[in-house]
């Protein structure tokens, strides 16, 4: 590839030393030339038809030829490739213990559906078809939160460099956000051309893009805003896709909720329909695939989590297995429930997100506020769509959230950055409505909506979704992990909202569904309530709850449950009285009062089988009821 004369004094205006002549072109014996003063030195390059170039020192005359315009930007006296290469394999050389012992993860590529590792990735990238004249690539690498977007980058740019002598193929130049808000795309590629220690500037890098010797990958383009928005950083893109084209390639990596092919499109405006598009879709690693990665290291995969684990679950992205592995390691897990670990792995991914706002948010919010603002914004999130008796959320309605969960007297700039990224926060994914979001795992949503029901009883609001909706056993499962854990952390916070959920309960108006469904809860808190004082439930209706553990004394009194499901726990310490139960559900562990109300069926859930077993006759009730500590 061969430039005119007007692009090789643009090309090379920008490696000239600075307070010198700019370069000078002009043809010489049919052959253009260019004088140029380089690294304190005056020389001469001469053009020559066979698409080779002299460049000629005009102190000492000695003269050094190169194959192809190409050549003379890669060589030392330019690009120095080579210098970038040594630096570059050394400053990853780091990561050659992860590199090794890394979380397979690939990723679905768009068009054929190709699943792709980072080997295979690079192949790919290899393969590809030159570039049509003056046209550019573009390969977006998208995904979650915590599925590796930024490592993949990484022993991208290590394999390359690592065999760069080899293959020769682009090196790699890993621009990252680190959470700032971006001012100029420059500044950025500047900062990682400094952490190389290498000689280029950042204004030499489009030119070596454009002639396919580097390619530029920036990462966490999703976190790139400003207080008006992402308009300034499409725009820097714009530019530079105008400045690399020919042979140039650029990654741009992002949460997938930010970037996609048709958000590129309409936000990139410099792209052609001549122009190549792709996206590489990250995928968590399979169960198997993880649990083994675990078990090699040492930890083991929760079997009372399994349900946490079900394909392409939030739970398998490297991140939560890198931080399962190091709980697994400071046995900071209970073997007993599952609700440790999901409040373990939640909190981590907040701490993870409070760090991504970037310095004007940092300025204003400490970091623990920022992680206060993640958590209220999640929970409102939690509570719309519950209200909604919806799956997913709007981004409008997602932005006011924000307002919701702003601390008040803050910097209205800060605001709008909060706005902005919103739809980029941890936790939420893409939903099949177009700009929907919904939580990327049903334990997620259910978690935050705990999280909004204690809080907001405890404040004397009694939620629509308490009012309106039926709460099932997939939102009591979590939430008894939840209380669980809360009464280990802060035990006056859960005896708050029990206080303040019987009062509501007893009081409440038949007219909707908010007594039992807080009937529910109450009961299905009990075993976390040892030691938090006398227990006594009274008047209590409810249409579906459940116990795990082993529940503390406590009184019972004049209680209607239409379900309760009391599989593999201890309630012989209940005392019932003048209460009601239709359907119990219970297996080969349940322990039960010797008061508890003869139910008209039970369900027995027997480990061994493939399906329940339903008891409606009397006798058959009693015995199997008289044999697991009935005694009335």
């Amino acid at each position: 590839m061969t430039p005119d004369a007007s692009h090789v004094l643009d090309d090379l205006s920008l490696f000239s030393d600075l307070g010198t002549d700019p370069p000078r072109c002009y043809q010489q014996d049919g052959r253009l030339k260019v004088r140029m003063v380089r690294n304190g030195e005056e020389i001469e390059l001469s053009f020559r038809n066979n698409n080779g170039i002299s460049e000629r020192s005009i102190e000492n005359g000695q003269t050094c030829n190169h194959v192809s315009y190409r050549a003379l930007l890669a060589s030392e006296g330019f690009g120095n490739l080579r210098q970038w290469q040594d630096h570059q394999r050394r400053a990853l050389n780091a990561l050659k213990h992860d590199f090794e012992n890394r979380i397979p993860v690939s990723g679905i590529l768009s068009g054929d559906g190709q699943e792709l590792d980072v080997d295979a990735f690079d192949e790919y990238l290899a393969s590809q078809p030159s570039h049509q004249e003056r046209s550019v690539k573009v390969m977006l690498i998208d995904g979650p939160a915590g599925i590796g977007k930024t490592r993949f980058i990484e022993f991208l740019a290590r394999l390359r460099a690592e065999h760069y002598y080899v293959r020769r193929r682009p090196l790699i130049l890993h621009v990252q956000s680190r959470g700032r808000v971006l001012t100029f795309l420059q500044d950025l590629i500047a900062y990682s051309l400094q952490s190389l220690r290498l000689s280029v500037t950042f204004d030499q890098i489009p030119v070596l893009v454009r002639y396919g010797l580097v390619t530029l990958a920036i990462d966490g383009f999703d976190e790139l805003a400003d207080p008006n928005g992402y308009d300034l950083a499409w725009s820097q893109v714009n530019d530079l896709v105008d400045q690399v084209r020919g042979a140039g390639s650029i990654i741009l990596a992002g949460r997938e909720t930010f970037i996609g092919r048709e958000r590129i499109r309409n936000s990139i405006k410099s792209l052609t329909t001549h122009d190549d598009l792709g996206v590489l879709t990250l995928q968590p690693p399979p169960f198997d695939v993880a649990s083994q990665w675990l078990q090699r290291r040492g930890a083991a995969m929760p079997e009372y989590a399994d349900d946490l684990f079900e394909p392409h679950s939030f739970a398998l992205r490297p991140f939560f297995l890198a931080q399962l592995r190091q709980l697994s390691s400071t046995m900071k897990l209970d073997p007993s429930t599952g609700g440790d670990l999901l409040t373990a792995l939640v909190d981590a991914m907040i701490e993870r997100e409070a760090l991504k706002f970037g310095r004007v948010v940092d300025d204003v919010l400490n970091e623990g506020q920022r992680r206060n603002y993640v958590r209220t914004l999640l929970r409102e999130v939690a509570r719309f769509i519950a209200d909604d008796q919806t799956e997913s959320i709007d981004r409008t309605m997602l932005s006011w959230t924000v307002e919701m969960a702003f601390p008040e007297g803050i910097d209205q700039d800060v605001l709008g950055i909060l706005k902005n990224r919103s739809s980029t926060i941890a936790f939420l994914e893409n939903d099949d409505t177009p700009r929907h979001l919904r939580f990327s795992h049903s334990k997620l949503l259910n978690y935050f909506l705990c999280e909004n029901v204690v809080h907001a009883v405890i404040d004397g609001d009694l939620p629509k979704y308490v009012r309106r909706n039926l709460f099932g056993a997939d939102f009591l499962a979590t939430f008894s992990d939840f209380v669980s854990h809360m009464a280990r952390k802060s035990p006056d916070l859960v005896g708050s909202f029990f206080g303040a959920a019987l009062t509501e309960a007893k009081g409440y108006l038949e007219i909707d569904r908010g007594a039992r469904n807080l009937g529910a809860m109450l009961l299905t808190m009990l075993p976390s309530m040892e030691g938090l004082g006398e227990l006594i439930l009274g008047n209590i209706v409810a249409d579906e709850a459940l116990i795990r553990g082993t529940a503390p004394p406590a009184e019972i009194d004049r209680i209607t449950v239409r379900q309760l499901d009391i599989q593999s726990a201890d309630t012989g310490s209940l005392v019932f009285s003048n209460s009601r139960v239709d359907t119990l559900t219970v297996d080969d562990m349940t322990l039960v009062s010797p008061s508890i109300p003869l139910p008209k069926r039970l369900q027995y859930r027997k480990s061994t089988a493939t399906s329940d077993r339903f008891f409606v006759d009397h006798e058959r009730i009693t015995s199997w009821l008289d044999s697991h500590g009935r005694s009335i």
